[in-house]
């Protein structure tokens, strides 16, 4: 009877190991991503557009983004146009945003400030990649022909990574807590034979 107390206090141990790796308190991480030299060429979505895979952890969470940049649009194009999509890899549930979006001019302008990201419930894929592409919301020269330059800059996501367990250390967690039960009816399956011994 006391070893079956033991296997299961072992059992809660482990199973209170595995909620504490699902629900551990994850650390928000800054990722400055320098912008520098990016090009805004073709309509979103369009080949030959700059695209940067960037590695955040995999599942990570997008909470905010802060920025400080310079731009250069090429009249006749305008700094409205410029704009950068982000999100997961495979290219899918991007959000598209444009520093300038107010600014109908061309030529150079600079920009900073933040966004919160977080009622968009944004994160990346199992890999880990965050993507970013830079184009335009109009094109106004013929296709791929540079309409402007991400002259100089960052933009800092502001990133949580994801609180479910490496698979492995699941897998190991798990196994305990088979093993755990496995032996526990075993003890259990010698105490009775051997209190049918003892009675027979």
């Amino acid at each position: 009877m006391k070893r079956l107390h033991h296997f299961a206090a072992a059992s809660v141990v482990a199973a209170s190991a595995l909620l504490g790796l699902a629900s551990a308190p994850v650390q928000a991480t800054p990722v400055a991503i320098d912008v520098g030299g990016a090009q805004s060429i073709n309509l979103q979505g369009e080949a030959g557009n700059t695209v940067w895979l960037i590695d955040v952890g995999a599942n990570a969470v997008l909470n905010s983004l802060s920025w400080s940049l310079d731009l250069n649009a090429f009249a006749p194009s305008v700094l409205s146009e410029m704009q950068v999509s982000f999100g997961g890899s495979s290219g899918l549930d991007l959000l598209t945003f444009a520093p300038g979006g107010a600014d109908f001019a061309s030529g150079a302008g600079s920009y900073s400030g933040s966004l919160d990201l977080s009622p968009f419930g944004l994160s990346v894929g199992a890999d880990g990649l965050l993507r970013l592409e830079f184009s335009e919301a109009y094109k106004d020269f013929a296709l791929d022909v540079a309409e402007g330059e991400w002259l100089r800059g960052s933009l800092t996501f502001d990133v949580t990574a994801s609180a479910v367990p490496e698979p492995g250390t699941a897998a190991l967690v798990l196994l305990g807590l088979g093993l755990i039960g496995i032996r526990t009816r075993r003890a259990h399956a010698h105490a009775q034979t051997a209190r049918r011994h003892v009675v027979g």
